[in-house]
């Protein structure tokens, strides 16, 4: 049995879902189970159109234009709108109308309507050329309620996967969603984004499947950004343990929560080109190899919070215990962090809400100091001529060198 994944650019038009249908045909010597993501941006889209309602603004014309391309597409492939993909977009407009939820909840109400179509057009078009099946997955992956970043009621979701999937996989290959799941109460949940990765490996893990490929529009996984870096080299091979690091760092490729179920039931991973599906791609698996190879990540829109003690006091370990508690209460995690007698200083992704929430813990104690706009480069086994690569900068705000990484917080030359 094989777990696909595939994400949004391998879906955004007709020829891509075509494509994947292609891709599907070479692979039928086995089960097979499909996840895929929602087309193309349409995330973004939603994403846009649910802040505009939930804070009562005019959404009708990103929904318009959010719905006329997914009617545009099922158009082009089936000559017609199938009748779930309308019944979906009903159901998009109507989720949108009840906000009467936190912002979390109704986030994790209307961003898995992208899946919930994408998938129902993948399976209207491998569906003319075999029998294959539709399932939601948010009958299986099963979670907590922490809205936006739920975590998986593992034993639960293992049940129910285990319990009906293997049937529906006779029928043969069966299509659901990555990135979505639903809570003990059954109100829709999220992965966190771009979490089709990890749905893969939940599917993969609970199945005991012999791998999981994940089909990403780049040759396999390199050690550089090929956008910032067009002589950015491919790793054949690669450790759990690496990409676990790598995707620590911020590296995008795979999702950090995908490894630790894979590595569990030592299930390799493949990252595979949609684009050249006859390529080798890259393997991933437990080994003891390391790469000698230098690998770049860079994070866009990084927040420098620093936290001053009000009384003067020494910044101690009791202090730090309540900091380390209010981040975890607050969902934040740390890209860099450094400690002095005063102050705690640390780098975190730019997100209002989880900001909001650390500052209602912590400023009755502590004192927040804020810097914005700012980007970190991580430099992972640097060489001699690594540091080379670095963008310029016109302020070097706090770096930090080990034996084998490098990682800077600087703030970017504006374009002009």
């Amino acid at each position: 049995m094989r777990i696909f994944k595939f994400g949004g650019a391998s879906v955004r038009d007709g020829q891509g879902v075509k494509n994947l249908v292609e891709i599907v045909k070479k692979y039928m010597d086995q089960p097979l189970v499909v996840v895929v993501s929602a087309m193309g941006k349409s995330t973004n889209q939603l994403e846009n159109i649910a802040r505009q309602a939930f804070a009562g603004e005019s959404y009708e014309e990103g929904l318009r234009e959010f719905i006329a391309s997914h009617q545009s597409l099922s158009q082009e492939l089936f000559g017609t709108v199938p009748d779930d993909v309308n019944n979906w977009l009903i159901q998009l407009e109507r989720s949108l109308e009840n906000r009467t939820a936190s912002w979390g909840q109704f986030y994790d109400s209307v961003i898995p309507y992208g899946e919930l179509l994408s998938t129902s057009i993948v399976y209207h078009q491998l569906q003319s050329q075999m029998e294959c099946s539709w399932t939601d997955a948010r009958k299986y992956v099963k979670t907590n309620s922490i809205f936006t970043e739920a975590n998986v009621e593992w034993q639960l979701t293992e049940h129910f996967i285990e319990r009906e999937i293997p049937e529906l996989l006779k029928k043969g290959p069966v299509i659901t969603q990555g990135f979505i799941g639903s809570d003990l109460t059954g109100k829709s949940t999220t992965l966190g984004r771009e979490g089709s990765d990890y749905t893969g490996a939940i599917f993969a893990y609970c199945l005991k499947a012999e791998s999981l490929t994940v089909w990403k529009d780049v040759p396999g996984l390199l050690n550089a950004d090929p956008k910032r870096f067009p002589s950015a080299e491919l790793f054949d091979e690669l450790s759990f343990q690496e990409v676990t690091e790598l995707t620590y760092y911020g590296a995008k490729v795979i999702h950090p929560k995908t490894i630790r179920p894979l590595a569990q039931r030592n299930i390799p991973l493949f990252v595979r080109s949609f684009l050249e599906p006859s390529g080798k791609g890259t393997r991933i698996s437990e080994q003891e190899k390391t790469t000698t190879k230098h690998c770049f990540v860079f994070k866009e829109n990084q927040l420098l919070v620093t936290l001053r003690v009000k009384d003067n006091s020494f910044m101690d370990e009791k202090k730090l215990v309540k900091i380390f508690q209010a981040m975890d209460h607050a969902n934040i995690k740390i890209n860099l962090m450094h400690s002095s007698a005063l102050t705690f200083t640390f780098c975190m992704d730019y997100q209002k809400d989880k900001l909001d929430g650390l500052r209602d813990f912590l400023q009755r104690d502590f004192q927040l100091l804020y810097n914005e706009g700012l980007q970190l480069a991580t430099i992972k086994n640097y060489q001699e001529g690594s540091f080379s690569f670095l963008p310029e900068t016109t302020e070097v705000i706090l770096e930090q060198k080990t034996r084998n990484n490098y990682q800077v917080l600087y703030r970017p030359i504006e374009k002009v």
